[in-house]
Parts: structure tokens; C-alpha cells; sequence
């Protein structure tokens, strides 16, 4: 091992779910579960497995897509320091990057500590969205897409990913009623995972509400107004929901002295960006940022597909993570879908997707999400999963997660040491 891997060592990750109440008479909305006592619950849980004071960490990478909009607090980062004592005058940079924004501070972390300025790092992702409408936090997603022609044309996010979906859909010629069976798929394995997920906003408290989406069947089943259409082909049970959640990540350098027998390494990274508006884009089939970030992962890493042992990828919609599956060369183009159907993902596959019942399950607080994907592999690395376990020993993960519309595409791969 190089003395400048960087490592993760621990981890820390709050329920995601709706952490607020509606006053079903007024209206109004109260918090249940405060911004500052997430991060704070995050943070003391990381610190506490990597086995570290806060005074030992030398900076703090904080992801948050839009803390202001959301929740009142732009300035979020300085908070972590309000229980953690110990972290008053380190360094916080905070990043924002739509739904990758906490892969964009891990990222920015690791650059840190590879080049030998910090020997430590607390990677913090969090956002708080459920005090807010759903009109609301639609409308603010929105500020996340390409302004002029999308959002202020009324184009939300699910109508730009449908557009994706069905350009996919029509470039390889499968029929409306063969797309609606595949994406009911995703959808059913992703809530059969969620709900042994202790962490998840579907998990195992909530089986009422989804014992009757465990199977594609069950899901296509579904009368209209259980299911409607959000934006054609997209469905309301292709949507992931809206969360609040945080979590933490302890970094390390191999040669800081503080690697234990639990330790991740980022065996290879990349981040990719493509053009903001969809109408610059040449390929709506398919997302080119997040193939480029793959196969520049994949050749830092040394590795190729044929590798891995699981994969965390971005299923904001479950059209997307189709797209995500075939950008990690896990799939053909034009054969996730016939792949799913098959089987081939099931729960003997070689290569797991999304065990930990990916966004559709576990839940989306944009700004917690990419933190959250590389802290449910890192668990399955280290042999001690959180929900469903990887039926064999992984050595090898890769996280894909994705901010705006196929715009900000990071890709890492991870290893067990």
C-alpha cells in the first residue's frame, strides 16, 4: 500500500426518513430531529469506530446541496463545531454539487490528504428537506438543473430523468409495457433490500406500507391513484423519496499511523462533468459523464467490472439506475433492463447492486446521498454490513453517484485491506 492512500477508518449515519411532523389542521411543520443534532449524532458515531478524539482530525469536508433554501443555514459547515469542541478553528470547507455534493467533499478530501497537507479528515453529507412542500422542494431541486431551459419552463427533475429514461427506451426499442415490467424490477429488489435496512426511510419499521411492493407484479398491479404518473414513464414508485439524513466519514492516510484492521481504501477515483442544459448533450440514451468517470476509475484502480464484488449506484429514479448499471459496464447499452428481468441482479448475483436498498429505499437527502452510498459499502467491505450482507466476502465496491441530471458523475472504487 502507498503511504498516501487515503483510508476510510469510520463511519456514522443517522436514519434518513421524514425527521418532521405536518400539522394535519394548520398545516404548519415541525422538526423532530434538528440539523445540528444530525451532524452531531454522525459525527460522534464516526469518531467513536475510527477511534479518534475530533481534536485529531485537521479538516472537515462538509456536502450539502442547499442548506439555506432548505433549512434556513447556509453557512452549514461551521455547526459540526457547536458539540465537537474539538474541531473549533480547523479548517470546514463545505461543497455543494446537487446530489453529489458529499461525494465532491469526499473527493476534495482525499486530494487533501493525498497531497500531504492533512493527515485526517471528517467527511460530513446532510440536508434537511422534509419542513418544506413537496412544491417546494421540487422547485429547489430545480434551481439545480440548467435555469433558463428547464426549471423555468416548469421541466422538474423527474420530467428531465423521464426524458433520459425514454430516450434509453426508444434508442434500443423496448415497448412502453416491457419498460414499465423492468422498472417495476428495480423498484421491487430495491424495497426487498431496503426493508432489512435499519437506516432506511423504507426499512424494516415501515413493511406495512411496503409489504405490497415487494414484487415487480405486485407494483405494476397497483390501481392509478396508488401509483400515478409523475412524468411519463416514470411513475410514483420509480421515484426515490424526499428525505432528511446525515452522515460521517473518517479519512485517514495509510502512513498516519491510524489505519486499523477495519480500514477502506479509495483504490481509484474520478469525477466527471458534463454540459448542465440537456439540450447540449449528443446522447440523451445513455449518461457519458458518469461512462467517463467509470473507466477512469476503473484504470486509476487498476481493475475492471469483471471485478467487483458490489456496487452503490444512483437510483434517484429507477430509469437512472438502468443508465448507471450499463455507464459501470456492469450491463450491455440497451440490456439492464433484459438483465434484471433475467435475474442476473438477484440475490445470488456475483456483483450486488444497491444492498442497501439504494436511493428508491433507503431514502435521498440530496445532500447526505453520496456520503451515504460510500458508507454502505464501506460497511460491506469491512464484514460488518448494515441490512442486507453481500452473500459471499467482498473485496471490491464501487460507488456511482451523480449530481443534476447526469451532470456531476463521481465515480470511486473501494477495497478491504
Amino acid at each position: 500500500m502507498q503511504p498516501d492512500t487515503v483510508l476510510i477508518t469510520g463511519g456514522g449515519h443517522t436514519r434518513f426518513g421524514a425527521h418532521s411532523q405536518r400539522d394535519q389542521v394548520t398545516g404548519d411543520r415541525s422538526d423532530s430531529y434538528p440539523l445540528e443534532q444530525m451532524l452531531a449524532d454522525a459525527t460522534e458515531e464516526a469518531l467513536m469506530e475510527a477511534g479518534l478524539e475530533a481534536s485529531a482530525i485537521d479538516s472537515v469536508f462538509v456536502g450539502s446541496c442547499s442548506p439555506g433554501a432548505f433549512a434556513q443555514q447556509e453557512l452549514l459547515g461551521p455547526l459540526v463545531l457547536q458539540q465537537q469542541p474539538g474541531l473549533r478553528f480547523k479548517a470546514v470547507h463545505q461543497s455543494t454539487a446537487a446530489c453529489a455534493s458529499s461525494s465532491m467533499a469526499l473527493h476534495a478530501a482525499a486530494d487533501a490528504l493525498q497531497s500531504g497537507r492533512i493527515r485526517t479528515a471528517l467527511v460530513l453529507g446532510i440536508e434537511k428537506m422534509t419542513l418544506l412542500s413537496t412544491p417546494a422542494v421540487t422547485e429547489i431541486l430545480g434551481r439545480c438543473s440548467y435555469w433558463p431551459e428547464e426549471s423555468a419552463r416548469d421541466i422538474t427533475f423527474p420530467g428531465l430523468f423521464a426524458r433520459l429514461g425514454d430516450s434509453y427506451r426508444q434508442r434500443h426499442g423496448i415497448s412502453t409495457e416491457r419498460y414499465r415490467e423492468m422498472l417495476a424490477t428495480v423498484a421491487a429488489m430495491n424495497y426487498r433490500r431496503g426493508i432489512h435496512n435499519p437506516l432506511a426511510q423504507f426499512g424494516p419499521g415501515s413493511l406495512p406500507q411496503t409489504a405490497g411492493l415487494l414484487s415487480a407484479q405486485a407494483i405494476l398491479d397497483l390501481p392509478q391513484e396508488k401509483n400515478p404518473v409523475i412524468a411519463a414513464p416514470l411513475h410514483l414508485h420509480d421515484c426515490s423519496p424526499i428525505s432528511d439524513g446525515a452522515v460521517a466519514l473518517v479519512l485517514v492516510r495509510a502512513d498516519s499511523g491510524l489505519k486499523d484492521a477495519t480500514s477502506v481504501a479509495l483504490r481509484g477515483r474520478a469525477i466527471s462533468t458534463d454540459y448542465l442544459p440537456l439540450s447540449r448533450r449528443p446522447a440523451l440514451h445513455k449518461l457519458e459523464g458518469a461512462y467517463d468517470s467509470a473507466s477512469r476509475a476503473y484504470r486509476e484502480s487498476g481493475i475492471t467490472q469483471a471485478d467487483l464484488d458490489l456496487v452503490e449506484v444512483h437510483d434517484c429514479f429507477t430509469s437512472n439506475q438502468l443508465l448507471c448499471i450499463e455507464a459501470l459496464g456492469l450491463s450491455d447499452e440497451g440490456c439492464a433492463g433484459e438483465d434484471y428481468l433475467a435475474g442476473e441482479y438477484g440475490e445470488d448475483a456475483r456483483c450486488q447492486i444497491n444492498l442497501s436498498g439504494g436511493l428508491k429505499s433507503k431514502g435521498h437527502p440530496v445532500g447526505a446521498t453520496g456520503a451515504s452510498m460510500h458508507y454502505f459499502a464501506y460497511r460491506q467491505l469491512i464484514g460488518r454490513p448494515v441490512g442486507t450482507a453481500h452473500p459471499g466476502n467482498p473485496e471490491l465496491a464501487a460507488v456511482l453517484n451523480i449530481g443534476g441530471s447526469g451532470v456531476v458523475n463521481c465515480t470511486t472504487v473501494l477495497q478491504a485491506v
